[in-house]
């Protein structure tokens, strides 16, 4: 999410004076208050169908998270025109805002039996005892939240990783819509001991693990190194339990398919845990790719995630006019 959404071109003045900070945090906290509000009032599918509107619109405010999403669809799709990007960008900021205002609805997506179409492609022994636990992990594909939802159907307790915004009136307000997805969640600092915490009390642990991590590895991603973390694989060595991808599918409104992979092995099991654990995240990293190509509009792509030479050499060979400038971490 975007530090302010009112006021997006104060930032670096709002950062240096605490009052203008605290000002645009009330404005911004305000103003996605009152589109909660409304959103909860109407029907689910028709809230969804808005929040489409409301992201299109936030999006076309954000010129630098725009110039983000453009730098990274022009990666990842090396061959799509500078058209094709810009109308990519604009549906993907649309699926944004269909996330958004399904918040307040988390609740109904959990209750009701035909918001959820759960499949499992390999039954692991979580599935049957859900005190055995496992990693699962996921990207920021349709509502990723809703993996959750998923895990709570099934009744598997789990400990999920989630960042909060820099706001914190906006961070109170979301995790009380979070409230609904029964599972415990846990900021991402410390999140090593946090998670290995819950793994050992029976809880198995939840990811969202498409994001560029800094002090990662290179991941080959789209064809390019992406510093990507470790954590799940290493996790899921240390625990001795499976490591499952979760796949989330927008069917049609506020409607999913979450779809349980196969567990992702280690391909030389007689490899050092670093190895193990580093074929095990490029597996993941290639079933995402898989899902993004599916359905690229559905994927929530607004941080940096290749170095900055890479998006600029990018968009030289394809000859577009990015704002490179602005693309920045």
């Amino acid at each position: 999410m975007a530090e302010f959404i009112v006021g997006n071109s104060l930032r670096k003045l709002a950062r240096e004076h605490r009052f203008l900070q605290r000002l645009l945090w009330r404005l911004d906290y305000a103003l996605v208050w009152l589109v909660a509000w409304l959103a909860r009032r109407l029907p689910i599918d028709t809230a969804s169908r808005f929040g489409g509107r409301v992201g299109a619109w936030v999006g076309a405010n954000l010129k630098r998270k725009t110039a983000i999403f453009r730098a990274n669809m022009a990666v990842a799709f090396p061959a799509m025109t500078a058209a094709e990007l810009d109308q990519l960008v604009a549906r993907a900021w649309g699926q944004a805002g269909r996330v958004l205002l399904e918040y307040p609805h988390l609740d109904k997506i959990l209750k009701e039996d035909d918001r959820l179409v759960i499949e499992i492609r390999e039954p692991v022994a979580t599935f049957s005892d859900p005190g055995k636990p496992c990693v699962f992990v996921s990207a920021h594909l349709s509502n990723w939240e809703v993996a959750c939802s998923a895990m709570a159907k099934l009744g598997i307790p789990n400990a999920s990783l989630y960042s909060p915004p820099t706001n914190p009136l906006l961070d109170r307000l979301l995790l009380e819509s979070r409230q609904a997805l029964n599972c415990q969640l846990l900021p991402r600092d410390s999140s090593a001991r946090l998670l290995m915490r819950a793994l050992k009390e029976g809880r198995s642990a939840g990811i969202v693990m498409d994001r560029r991590v800094e002090d990662g590895v290179p991941i080959r991603f789209f064809g390019h190194d992406k510093t990507s973390t470790l954590l799940p694989a290493k996790l899921a060595l240390k625990q001795q339990c499976a490591l499952v991808p979760i796949q989330v599918e927008r069917l049609q409104d506020a409607r999913f398919r979450v779809t349980f992979h196969p567990p992702v092995r280690p391909s030389n099991p007689g490899a050092d845990e670093t190895a193990r654990a580093t074929d095990m995240i490029q597996q993941v990293h290639t079933l995402f790719e898989d899902w993004i190509r599916q359905r690229p509009e559905d994927w929530f792509c607004s941080k940096r995630l290749w170095a900055k030479d890479t998006a600029t050499k990018q968009t030289e060979v394809s000859g577009r006019d990015a704002d490179i400038d602005s693309y920045a971490a």
